[in-house]
C-alpha cells in the first residue's frame, strides 16, 4: 500500500462528507409488452434528470397523478393456489383488499396475520428477459407489533436457491401518511423468463409474537432493462477484488438474546439457505459467525453448553456452525467462528443465553470491583479462563472455518481488580490500584496486558492450523485525547497499536465509530499486511452517508468495510442494494445516484373500496 501523506489526508477527510446533495438521473424505462400490465399506464413519469437536485435528507420521493413506467402485477388475486385466498376474512387465508393510487393503479393486495400460517403463494409474472424489480408494500393500522428489522414477508424468484426476508420500509412517514400509502422499493435486476414470484409470512423465529406483524404485499413493478442497463447491473456484481466487506451476523436469534427471548434450533437445511440468500451476489467476502455467545455454542460442542436443558444435542437439529461454512465457501467467502465473552444475566432472565454454567462453576475466577464484590464475568486475569475460550475456539477450529473473531467490543472490560491483579501492580508500581484513579496511564496499561496475552494465546491457537487468520472487533477510539484515556485511546483496554507491531491479528474492525486519524495511525502501523475494516453505522442510514462514511475512512486507510448485525441490515431492501455493492469503489457515485429512485410512497385514493383520505379517522 502506498504511505498516506497526513497533510493531505487531513485535507480530503475535511471534504469527505461534502457530497449531500446528489441529482436525479433519468433512464430509459424500455418497451411495454402490449397487453402484459394488469393496470395500463396513463403515461410515463416526467424524466427524473429534470429539475434541481435533491437532497438526501430531505423527503422521499412521492408519486404522482400518474403512474410509473413498467408492468403492473396489481392484481394479486391471480396469486396461487387460489385456495389459500379469501375476501371473508376465513382464518388461515390470506386476504384480499382492494386499493387504488393516485397514480390510477387499481388491484388487490394481500394481507397475512402472524399467529395464522397462511402457506406460501406463487404469483405469475409472465414475462421474459431482464428486468427490474420493485415490490410494493402497504403497512396498516393494527395492534400487531407491526414492523421488525428482520422483515415482514419472505420473498424468492423460481430459480432464487432460498427466499429473501424484507421489511416493509416507511421512508419516514407515520401514522395516518404510513397507512394511507403504499411504500415501493427496489428488489433486485434478474430475467424472469420462466420465473413467478413466491411469497410467505416470515418462519420462525422471525414470526414470533415478540417481534410478529401483519405481512403485506401490495404489488409487484417490473421495469425492461436496455442492453446497456443489462451490462451495468452486471458490472455491480461481486469480483474477487470487490470483494471487501464483512458481514457479523448475530446470533441472538438462535441462542435467544440477553434480555432472555427463547432460542431456536433450525431442523432444515433449507432454513439456512434461506437465512444466507440475501448475502449471494453481493461483496461481502468474509462471514463473520458468532458462534460462540458466552458459552452457549451454535455448534455441537462436547465442552460448552447447547441450549437444552439436559445439554444433549438432538438428533434432529441442524449444526449452523457446519451449514454456514458450508454456504459460505460455496459462495466464495471466508468464514471466522466469533465469540463474545458473555456472562450471567438480570436474575429473572432464566432463558438459556443467561445460564452460564461455566461461570457458576468458578466463582473464584471472576471480576471483582472496587470493593471486592464480583462482576457478572469472568477475568482474563486467570490462566483457567483463558484456556477455556481458547478449548472453544479450538473447537470451532475443527469445523474447517477460515479463522476466529474475538468480539472485544461487548463484555468488557476484561479484567478489574481481581486479587492478582492488584499483586502485579503493586509489584510493579508499588501502588495500590484501587486507590488510583481509574484513568491513570500506569493502570489502563496493566489491564491492556492481560487482554494482549489473551490476544497472544488465540494467535498461537491460529497458528496450529496453518493458513487461518485472526479477527478482532474492538471500539473504536473516536478522539485522541488524554482525557479520553480509558474509554478511548486504549478502546476498553485494548491495545491495538502493541497487536499491529507484533502482527497479532489479520483483521481490526473498530465498531461503532473510529476517528479518521486513530485510522490513519493503525495504518501506518500495520502496513498492508492487516486488513483494518470499519464498521459502517449507524445501521440505518441513506446510500448517500454510507458511501460518504466509506470514503472517509478509506481515505484514512481502510481496505474494507464492516457490517455489525449484518443479519438485520439486509431486509431494508434500498439500504442493501447500496451496501451490496460497496466494495466496489469505482461505483460510488453511480450508488449514490440510482438510490434516488429506489424508494418512492404513494398515496392510496381508495383502501377497501372506501375514501383513503377522508376515511379511518375514528380515535
Amino acid at each position: 500500500m502506498k504511505p498516506l501523506d497526513r497533510r493531505k489526508f487531513l485535507q480530503a477527510s475535511a471534504l469527505a462528507l461534502g457530497s449531500g446533495l446528489v441529482a436525479r438521473t433519468g433512464r430509459s424505462a424500455g418497451a411495454q409488452p402490449a397487453g402484459s400490465s394488469d393496470v395500463a399506464p396513463a403515461g410515463p413519469l416526467a424524466p427524473v434528470g429534470e429539475g434541481p437536485a435533491v437532497s438526501i435528507r430531505g423527503p422521499v420521493p412521492v408519486g404522482g397523478t400518474t403512474p410509473a413506467s413498467g408492468i403492473f402485477r396489481s392484481d394479486l388475486s391471480r396469486a396461487e393456489p387460489a385456495s389459500a385466498l379469501t375476501r371473508d376474512y376465513a382464518p388461515g387465508r390470506w386476504q384480499l383488499i382492494d386499493y387504488e393510487t393516485v397514480e390510477g393503479v387499481r388491484g388487490s393486495m394481500l394481507y397475512a396475520r402472524p399467529e395464522e400460517e397462511c402457506g406460501t403463494l406463487v404469483l405469475p409474472l409472465e414475462l421474459q428477459g431482464p428486468h427490474r424489480i420493485y415490490l410494493g408494500f402497504n403497512t396498516t393500522n393494527s395492534h400487531y407489533v407491526g414492523w421488525s428489522s428482520h422483515g415482514q414477508i419472505d420473498v424468492r424468484l423460481t430459480r432464487d436457491p432460498g427466499f429473501r426476508r424484507v421489511v416493509a420500509e416507511t421512508g419516514g412517514a407515520e401514522g395516518q401518511d404510513l397507512f394511507k400509502s403504499i411504500q415501493e422499493c427496489y428488489w433486485k435486476t434478474a430475467d424472469l423468463t420462466g420465473q413467478s414470484l413466491h411469497f410467505r409470512q416470515p418462519q420462525a423465529p422471525y414470526r414470533w409474537p415478540r417481534e410478529s406483524g401483519l405481512t403485506n404485499l401490495s404489488y409487484v413493478r417490473l421495469v425492461p432493462v436496455t442492453d446497456v442497463e443489462s451490462a451495468e447491473w452486471r458490472a455491480s456484481l461481486p469480483t474477487p477484488a470487490a470483494r471487501r466487506l464483512a458481514l457479523i451476523y448475530c446470533t441472538a436469534q438462535l441462542s435467544g438474546s440477553t434480555d432472555g427471548t427463547e432460542n431456536f434450533h433450525p431442523t432444515s437445511e433449507r432454513w439456512f439457505i434461506d437465512d444466507f440468500e440475501a448475502y449471494r451476489d453481493t461483496d461481502i467476502g468474509t462471514f463473520i459467525f458468532e458462534a460462540l455467545r458466552g458459552n452457549y455454542c451454535l455448534y455441537r460442542s462436547r465442552i460448552g453448553n447447547v441450549g437444552s436443558p439436559d445439554n444433549r444435542w438432538r438428533d434432529d437439529w441442524v449444526d449452523p456452525l457446519t451449514a454456514f461454512t458450508r454456504l459460505a465457501h460455496e459462495n466464495g467467502m471466508r468464514i471466522f467462528a466469533a465469540m463474545r465473552m458473555i456472562g450471567p444475566q438480570y436474575p429473572m432472565i432464566r432463558a438459556p443465553i443467561g445460564a452460564a454454567h461455566h461461570y457458576w462453576r468458578h466463582p473464584e475466577w471472576t471480576k471483582r470491583d472496587r470493593d471486592g464484590r464480583p462482576v457478572g464475568n469472568l477475568s482474563l486475569a486467570y490462566p483457567g479462563v483463558r484456556q477455556f475460550w481458547l478449548s472453544l475456539l479450538r473447537e470451532t477450529l475443527e469445523y474447517g472455518v477460515d479463522g476466529v473473531h474475538l468480539h472485544l467490543n461487548r463484555s468488557t472490560p476484561f479484567v478489574l481488580l481481581e486479587e492478582p491483579v492488584v499483586k502485579d501492580f503493586i509489584a510493579r508500581y508499588g501502588d495500590d490500584p484501587r486507590r488510583i484513579a481509574g484513568r491513570d496511564p500506569r493502570w489502563i496499561d496493566h489491564c491492556a496486558g492481560y487482554v494482549t496475552q489473551f490476544v497472544r494465546e488465540v494467535r498461537a491457537l491460529v497458528d496450529e492450523k496453518p493458513g487461518r487468520r485472526l479477527g478482532v472487533t474492538v471500539f473504536g477510539p473516536t478522539k485522541e485525547h488524554p482525557g479520553d484515556a480509558f474509554y478511548k485511546d486504549k478502546s476498553y483496554v485494548c491495545d491495538v497499536d502493541t497487536w499491529l507491531r507484533e502482527g497479532l491479528v489479520d483483521l481490526v474492525i473498530p465498531s461503532r465509530y473510529i476517528d479518521p486519524l486513530v485510522l490513519w495511525r493503525w495504518r501506518q502501523l500495520a502496513g498492508d499486511r492487516i486488513n483494518l475494516w470499519p464498521d459502517l453505522m449507524p445501521r440505518v442510514q441513506p446510500a448517500a452517508d454510507f458511501v460518504a462514511l466509506a470514503r472517509r475512512y478509506a481515505e484514512a486507510g481502510a481496505d474494507g468495510y464492516s457490517l455489525w448485525d449484518g443479519e438485520r441490515r439486509h431486509a431494508r431492501l434500498t439500504q442493501w442494494e447500496a451496501l451490496r455493492q460497496l466494495g466496489h469503489q469505482d461505483r460510488h457515485d453511480r450508488i449514490v445516484r440510482e438510490a434516488v429512485g429506489n424508494f418512492r410512497s404513494i398515496p392510496l385514493l381508495t383502501l377497501g373500496g372506501l375514501s383513503a383520505r377522508d376515511s379511518f379517522r375514528d380515535g
